[in-house]
């Protein structure tokens, strides 16, 4: 069997540079159209990849953010009772807990019966070697009293 004739080459083949040529035309004309200019595709490519950073970058600086304030330590209360001693004086009993060794100020307030306040108070929570902390304190009263409550307890630097 006698070898195949060479084929020709694809440049080779009649009006395949009329091909190219008329492809090229289309593309100049589309970019003309619409604004598509060589290196626009590898320019946008490098656009989303500094967006797609900048916005890595936030995100890790936000969940930084939250497991800090996660593993914060904190401070709770527990109203225990109160006592309505007189019409001027309320004693609250509460317990308060917060880590070994740490400061504490917690705020109560006394209330009337249309639950506005009478009365306020700072206390001052001292450091402990145990985690919780019973405290009673008299608060001073404009009026009679009808509750006395812990409105919020924070720790101290």
């Amino acid at each position: 069997m006698p070898p195949a004739p060479p084929r020709p080459e694809a440049d080779a083949r009649p009006g395949h540079d009329r091909d190219r040529s008329a492809a090229a035309d289309t593309a100049d004309l589309m970019a003309q159209r619409y604004g598509q200019r060589p290196g626009d595709a590898a320019r946008r490519r490098r656009w989303t990849w500094v967006l797609a950073a900048i916005c890595a970058v936030l995100g890790l600086a936000a969940l930084a953010m939250v497991s800090v304030q996660f593993f914060e330590p904190t401070v709770t209360s527990q109203d225990v009772g109160f006592e309505v001693v007189d019409a001027q004086t309320v004693r609250v009993t509460f317990d308060v807990s917060r880590p070994v060794g740490r400061e504490a100020q917690c705020t109560l307030e006394a209330l009337h019966t249309g639950f506005g306040q009478v009365g306020l108070l700072e206390v001052p929570v001292p450091a402990s070697t145990e985690h919780t902390t019973r405290m009673s304190a008299e608060i001073a009263t404009t009026e009679l009293a009808t509750t006395g409550i812990v409105r919020e307890c924070r720790l101290l630097d």
